[in-house]
């Protein structure tokens, strides 16, 4: 017991790297939209390989764990549900791989005007995801329910900010940069929303039915 103890307090510290590795994309590719920086952007692309290859290395090592010590109850949810938050965060780099590649694919714009929900947007992100990392770190159901409730906060300004980004065209290009943008951030919206699900059923043993498959 004490062994496999040890081998998911691994898994979990290398989830909550992962979780960092992709939060630090999302910090860098928002960077990269607003200075419009290309050489910035084909870095973020190429560190895409770092969260891929540390996805399956953390999935071969949940299945090894599962397979040696067949672990029970609170232990097994945390094994399967480790493996569900993993990918979850390797989706969550995918998409601030894309919009580092659809900016680098309009980088002859120039800098663009962004409206201001695509930074409340990403501020809002941010505090998800440090309280989605917290909550797995301690086992918080309650902080966990709260990122949850975050995710409706993220909806109304994507539908805020893509009606602005559609009224204010003066440019098709710019602007569907501007709506690809706000697709990907919701789309890591909802992902960090499915893992402080998953959370919440990994201390609560209560299963609550993900937005985002």
């Amino acid at each position: 017991m004490i062994k496999l103890e040890k081998e998911i307090r691994e898994i979990k510290d290398e989830i909550i790297n992962q979780a960092s590795i992709c939060l630090e994309m999302l910090h860098k590719s928002m960077k990269a939209l607003k200075d419009f920086d290309g050489e910035l952007c084909k870095k973020i692309i190429e560190s895409d390989k770092k969260v891929d290859d540390l996805e399956i290395e953390i999935e071969n090592k949940i299945i090894r764990v599962i397979a040696l010590y067949q672990p029970e109850a609170e232990m097994l949810r945390m094994a399967i549900m480790a493996v569900k938050i993993n990918k979850d965060l390797e989706r969550v780099g995918d998409h601030a791989v894309n919009i580092a590649s659809n900016v680098l694919k309009s980088i002859n714009l120039g800098k663009i005007e962004l409206t201001k929900e695509i930074d409340e947007i990403f501020n809002t992100l941010t505090v998800m995801t440090n309280k989605t990392i917290r909550s797995f770190v301690d086992y918080d159901s309650n902080t966990a329910r709260e990122v949850i409730s975050m995710d409706k906060e993220i909806d109304q300004l994507r539908d805020i900010g893509v009606r602005k980004a559609i009224e204010s065209s003066s440019n098709i290009e710019e602007t569907m940069l501007k709506l690809l943008v706000f697709k990907d951030l919701e789309r890591i919206g909802d992902l960090f929303s499915n893992i402080a699900e998953d959370i919440v059923y990994i201390v609560e043993g209560k299963i609550i039915e993900h937005k985002y498959k």
